[in-house]
Parts: C-alpha cells; structure tokens; sequence
C-alpha cells in the first residue's frame, strides 16, 4: 500500500507540498501586510466564532490525525522490516553463494581481504531444510531444519551474536558437540540450554548428538533470498570444523563453505564498491532477487545490506504466502488501499462542507463588507486567512492524535499468529518519518485553503443585496441555446472560460456528455490491464441513459417529478445491478478463492473500488428518489408515538427538500457500514476453518488460521469506524447549518406552542431518519454479497449478531452525540428573536 503518487519519491513529494503551501503562506502574509484589515478581519472571526472554530479544529484535527494513521502504518511496517532485518542479518553486507571448492574459498578470501573497502570476510556452510532435529528432553521431533555452520572468526564479520537473555555468545566458545539454536527453532520445540539434541542430515542415517549452548534472540540470516521473504528460519548452528569432520567420518566428503560473508568499512555506504568488485572477481552480475531457499548450483551475489534489507514488496502483517493462502491477508492487501482512498475522499468532502458552510455563515459580512467598497478578492484572502489560521492550529494536534490512533492500530497486531513458518512475526514498531508528517500537514493545508477558495469565489459573486438579506440566489439560466450565445458572445477569455464550463456542466447532467465518456471509457477498456475502464464505461453509459432519459421527458413538457423519478430509478436500479454481479466476482477473489501469482494487484484494486462504489451508490439514488415514500411510511409509524407525533411531518421536510446534503451524509454512512458488516459476516460468519477434531494438527492449524482472521477482521473494522466518525461529523455540520437556516422555521413553531424539547427531538428525528436509511442500504447490501460468496462456494453463513449490533448502535450513538449540541442551540431559539431574522 503506497500512498507515494507515481513518479515522486516521499522525499520529493513532501518537499513539493512544502513548497506549495511554504508559498501559499508567504502570499497571504504578503497580502496581510498590505491590507491589514484583511488581516485583522480573518483573525477576529477565529477568536469570535468560538462554536464554529471548534467544529472547524474537530473535523481538520481528525482529518491530519486519519492521514497520519494511514501514511505512519506503512512507515512503520517499512520501518519494522527494516529493523527486523538488520537484526537478523547482523554486519553482514555482502554475500556470495556458489559451489565453492575449498581452494576456490581461500583464494576469493584471500582477494576480498586486500580490499580497502572490505573490513572483514570470513566463509560459512548454509543448507535450507537440510537436517532433522529430535529433542530427547521433550521428545518431540521436527523436520526441515536450517543448518549453518560457522568458523571461529564469524563474529568479526557478522557481529556478536546474543542469547535470549541478551549476553553475547562467542562462536569461538563453543566446543565441538556444541550447538546454537535460532530463536525460531527454540520456540517452536520449546528447548532451553543444556538439552541433548539427535541431529541427522538428510542423506544420512547417522545422527550426531549435541547439546545446546544458547538459544540465540534472533535466526541469523547470510543470504538475499532468504532475507526478503522475512521469514523465521529454524537454525541450528554448528563450528564449522565440527560440521566438517562428522560429514568426512560418515559420508566420507568434503564440505567446503558454500557462502562468503563481507563486513565493509563503514558499513553499507561501500557497497557498491564492493559489489562492483565482486563482479569482477566471480564474473557474474549482482544477483537482487535471489530464490528461496537459496540455490548453489550457481555463483549469486547477495547484496544485502542496503539492498535487501530496504526492500519491502510484501508487508509483515500479509506477506506473499498469506497473500495466496489465506483471504484475509487478501483482504488486508487489497481492500486496505481502497478504504484508505474511500476514508480520505471522506475527509475531504468533510473538510469541503466546513468550508461551504463556514462561508455560507459569513455570506452577511462579506455582503456588508462589499456594500462598503471592498472588492471581491479582498473577501476571498479574507476568507482564505480565517481557514489557513484553523488548519495551522489543528495541524500538530491532529499529527500527534494520529500516531495516538496508530500505536492502538499497531497494538492489534502485536500477537498476530504465524501461518506457516514462512510468515514470521514481525515486531512492530511505532514510526512516522519526517516526510509523511509533512506531506499530512502539507495536504491539511492545500485542501482547506483548495476548498476555502472554491467556496469564496462562489459566495464573492452573490448579489450584494440577497447576501447581507441572506436570502437565496436567483437560479442561474442553463438553457443551451442560451449557453452557446454566451459562450460566442463572451467579451473576454475569463468569461469564455467561465461559459464553456457552465456549457459542459449542462451537457453533463443532461446525459449526452456522459454517454460520450461511456462509450470512450468501454472502447478504451478492451485491453485486459485496463478492464476497469470497461466497468466504468458501462457506469457512465447507465447514468447517462438515466440523465438522457430525465431530459428528453422534460422537452415533452412532461411532468418533472416525474421525470426526475423515472431518470432516478433507472440509474439506481441500473447501477445496483450491475454493480452487484460485477461485484460478486470481484469478492469472490478476495474473499475466498487463491489469486494467480501472476495476477498483478494494481490490475485488480480499481475493479475492486469499483464494485464497493457502484452498487452502493445505485441504492443510495434509489432509496433517495422514493425517500418521500420511505417518509410517509415513517410517518405513518410515528405518528403512532405520542411524544413524536406533532413533529413527524416537520422533521421529514428538511431532508427531503435538501435532499443532496441527505444523500452525501446517507451514502457515507452507508458506506462504512456496508464496508464494516460485509468483512465481519464473511470473515466470521463464513470464514472460520473447521476440522475433524480427531486430527490434533489439523485441529491446531485450523485453530491458527481463525486466529489470523479474527485479528486482521478486528483491525480493518477498527480502520473503517473511523469513517463512522467522518459520517457523524458531517450530519453535526448539516445540523447546525440546518439552525441557521431553520431559525425562522424554528421561531414559528416556538410561537405555535411547540416546547424546547420537542424542538430538540425534531433535529434528533432527522437524524434517526438519515441514520436508519443508511443502516438499512449498508446491511442489505453487505448481506446480499455475503449470501452470494456463500452460494457460490457452497457454504451457510451465519450474521455475527453480537460484533454487528455493537457496530450498529455505536453508529447511531455516534451520530445522535454529534446531533445533541446543534438540536440544543435549536431549543434555544427565542421565538421573538427568530420571526425578526432575515
């Protein structure tokens, strides 16, 4: 999961948005000294607005904390592997594996010693699955053990190895039927020091009886294959010499050493000195993507330190073998990325509601400010200051709440079980680099000050005398013959400009546009790389037809509910269907089935989104073209209730009239919850293994793999409550822009004898209402999928009702928290006050 845009570095990215908002800083300071009344009218607005600012710092601290949550994950993954493999390879930075006679051996050594930039070699004996151990305490035997036999002087090259206890272990110490345990072997036999050990190489009947020395903290790592699978490694660790005389005494040959180990003089930094060197004297290129385990039928250089130990295609948690084996390491790899991406688009729309409606509050002053000669870019660099005040003040705040969120992330993985020995894990550790930090506030900044923008240029161009009545904006003709005119007759290139894109917008929501980029978007997506531009085709071709037909309806001078009605329910119902059967097969990849290793993952994650998105939206537009008969039918049911009945009607108007605010707040909550209950009913409720009690192996295995389930399951539903939160926050934000433009509304039924308490349970209504629709399209449609999968493999599910019910209720108690402060300011209201506000 790379949060990198393509073709940058973090270094490179992070720098660019330093400079972008770095300039966008010094422009505004510029423009404040001056005007400063500019400057002064922004930082009043901060300091008097005290409600406004919190919610502002709420949703922007949230935000940078999302974001840093999301970068520092992958830092600290990138970081963790980093340190885990500098551990286990030890000073080693260099490696070379072949057939080595032993004269061959001494003379490479020889030669690599007399380099300047080499400060130490020395040779070893590794073979991958090479011996069988049997531990005569506990009587236990295990196959497919490491064997790596060591010389006196290994610790010069590789450094000091150290014991569980953390006391070093001197290789030159150890007697001849003295061995060393890896950390990995230990653990998985339960042997401690003293043990008697029967080793016996395949091949060989013979065993050679040991006693164990130490139990060493880490599993020693020589080669590049095996350091870049990041895999725990059951080593035992011989001397050499005495390696070399039980093979000569019982299978009467030579084991030379068949890997040569290099220390650089300070350190890494020599390394391609060294390597350049090695090809010269092997006559062989640098080997960077070694087999594992590790082949010597051929001489392969390793170069391990920096090269192996940066690299990190595979991520601890879901590394290659699980990625294949299990589902939910699927999931974490590939439904990861697009939560990210849906959450941030969350965020964003978040941080471009505050800013709309926070200039939608100041729409009075800036008419007023107008009235009295200042101009219109005077009230964008107003507004501009105010929100660049509010994003630098929740900046720091939301990094260190982010990388609070992130050691709780961290924390779900710390007992993560193995699948296999080749799936070791990884310690984890806390890290966010000075890039990502910067490239979080760096964002924060540009979309607030992006938003802010967007938003004072559309409230500057209000009429002066509807802005400082606040009253609403005459509608903008869209007729096209009318737009073309205007786009002909345009005075200046500006205006043109302005036109042309008012023309495209009309020819956008009448369907001709949409149905030109369908059709570009499936020829396009023939190739099999680009499939998801055929699925995108087909989305737009449906939306188009809807809009199409919505507009044709209207050039009969039909009726426009009707119209908008049949449009509507075409596209939700066209989306939903197809999004459904597209989506199907898609989750059936993830969700059950073992990917091809030659299937690349870019190809697979817009296919992936798409099918989350699509039909997701089609049953949002569907459930919000027959909202009113979802409300009447709502209504019939309370206004059964008594304290409820007088406000049904009431509190069903503002979310049908706003019914685009409805739709965001309905299809981001949705979402989530579609998102959260489609990963726990499959994963829990389909996903657990089972197996014949009677098999103890099997037993533990299946065991093992429910365990990992059940961990990677916890983690994603925790990532995706954050969207919950972003949900939440925006129904808070339509709520008290709802008190604002409801005050007269709200001052009528004061006056009519409605209580404060009916009042406040009237905001708390709308939003049970936006709440339930969203509860209702997320479940369903979670569940409809989740029956697919189970279908189409054969299998029953069954609803996890505990994990699912606390999801649901702690949504709706999310949401109704963030609803109380607005719906109390509402029962505030003064009915006097409010019949006299414009």
């Amino acid at each position: 999961m790379s949060l990198t845009l393509s073709g940058f570095t973090p270094t490179t990215q992070a720098l660019l948005l330093a400079v972008l908002v770095g300039g966008a800083l010094l422009v505004l300071v510029g423009l404040s000294i001056n005007n400063p009344l500019l400057w002064r009218m922004g930082v009043r607005n901060i300091l008097r607005h005290r409600a406004q600012t919190l919610i502002m710092l709420c949703g922007l601290m949230f935000f940078s904390a999302f974001l840093t949550a999301s970068f520092g994950l992958q830092d600290s993954f990138s970081h963790s592997i980093v340190a885990d493999r500098l551990t286990k390879v030890g000073d080693v930075d260099e490696s070379v594996t072949g057939p080595f006679t032993q004269g061959q051996v001494q003379s490479s050594l020889a030669q690599i010693r007399q380099q300047a930039t080499v400060q130490a070699a020395t040779a070893v004996y590794f073979n991958a699955l090479a011996a069988k151990l049997h531990a005569q305490r506990a009587g236990i035997t295990q196959t497919n053990q490491y064997i790596l036999a060591v010389p006196p002087d290994f610790d010069q090259v590789y450094g000091a190895l150290k014991d569980d206890q953390g006391h070093p272990v001197p290789i030159a110490d150890l007697r001849p039927n003295e061995v060393l345990l890896s950390h990995s072997a230990a653990a998985s036999l339960d042997i401690k020091p003293g043990d008697r050990l029967q080793i016996t190489l395949n091949g060989q009947n013979t065993p050679l009886d040991a006693t164990v020395r130490a139990i060493l903290s880490n599993d020693p790592v020589v080669t590049g294959g095996e350091l870049a699978v990041d895999a725990a490694y059951p080593e035992i660790l011989f001397p050499l010499a005495t390696l070399q005389q039980f093979t000569l005494r019982s299978a009467h040959q030579s084991l030379p050493p068949n890997t040569i180990c290099i220390k650089n003089v300070g350190g890494p930094g020599n390394s391609q000195a060294v390597l350049s060197f090695l090809e010269r004297l092997f006559h062989t290129p640098t080997d960077t993507r070694a087999p594992t385990p590790t082949l010597f039928q051929s001489t392969l250089i390793h170069p391990l330190n920096p090269g192996r130990v940066e690299e990190a295609r595979w991520n601890p948690v879901a590394g290659k073998s699980d990625f294949l084996d299990s589902s939910a390491a699927r999931q974490f790899d590939l439904l990861l990325p697009v939560f990210t991406g849906l959450l941030a688009s969350a965020g964003v729309l978040l941080l471009v509601l505050l800013c709309l409606f926070l200039a939608a509050d100041r729409r009075v002053e800036l008419g007023i400010a107008r009235a009295v000669g200042l101009q219109r870019h005077h009230l964008t660099q107003t507004l501009l200051i105010e929100c660049c005040g509010y994003s630098l003040l929740a900046a720091i705040p939301g990094v260190l709440l982010g990388m609070g969120i992130l050691g709780l992330e961290l924390l779900t993985f710390s007992n993560l079980p193995s699948l296999s020995f080749r799936s070791a894990s990884v310690p984890f550790h806390l890290w966010v680099s000075w890039q990502s930090a910067l490239t979080v506030i760096g964002l924060g900044v540009l979309t607030t000050l992006v938003a802010t923008y967007v938003a004072a240029i559309r409230i500057g161009y209000s009429n002066i005398v509807t802005a400082i009545r606040n009253l609403d904006d005459l509608p903008v003709q869209t007729n096209l013959k009318e737009l073309v005119g205007e786009l002909t007759d345009a005075p200046t290139m500006t205006r043109r400009g302005a036109a042309f894109l008012r023309l495209l917008w009309a020819l956008v929501v009448r369907g001709p546009l949409c149905l030109l980029v369908g059709l570009l978007a499936l020829y396009l997506g023939q190739g099999p790389s680009a499939g998801w531009l055929g699925n995108l085709g087909i989305v737009g071709l449906i939306g188009g037809a809807g809009l199409l037909l919505t507009w044709l309806m209207s050039l009969f001078h039909l009726p426009a509910a009707l119209a908008r009605w049949l449009g509507g329910t075409l596209i939700g119902l066209g989306w939903l269907v197809y999004g459904l059967q597209a989506g199907t097969r898609v989750l059936l990849l993830i969700f059950t089935t073992t990917l091809p290793e030659q299937l690349e993952i870019s190809d697979l994650l817009p296919n992936v989104l798409l099918c989350m998105l699509v039909p997701l939206v089609g049953m949002v537009v569907l459930v919000m073209v027959n909202s009113e008969s979802l409300a009447t039918a709502l209504h019939l049911i309370i206004q059964r209730v008594r304290g409820l009945a007088p406000i049904s009607r009431p509190s069903m108007a503002y979310p049908l009239t706003f019914r685009f605010r409805t739709g965001v707040a309905t299809a981001l909550l949705s979402l989530v919850l579609f998102l959260v209950i489609l990963v726990l009913t499959n994963n829990l409720g389909i996903g657990q293994q089972t197996t014949d009690t009677s098999q103890p192996s099997a037993v533990q295995l299946a065991a093992t793999q429910n365990a990992y389930t059940t961990s990677i399951t916890r983690f994603l539903v925790a990532y995706l409550v954050t969207g919950v939160v972003f949900g939440a926050l925006i129904i808070g934000v339509i709520a008290s822009r709802a008190v604002v433009e409801r005050r007269q509304q709200i001052g009528m039924l004061r006056a009519m004898g409605f209580s404060r308490a009916l009042v406040r349970r009237s905001f708390l209504l709308e939003t049970g209402f936006v709440v339930l629709l969203s509860l209702v399209i997320g479940s369903t449609l979670a569940w409809w999928l989740v029956s697919e999968i189970a279908y189409a493999t054969s299998k029953s599910f069954a609803i996890p009702v505990l994990p699912t019910l606390g999801i649901l209720l702690g949504c709706c108690l999310v949401s109704f928290v963030c609803t109380v402060v607005p719906a109390q300011r509402a029962s505030g209201i003064l009915p006097a006050e409010a019949l006299r506000y414009e």
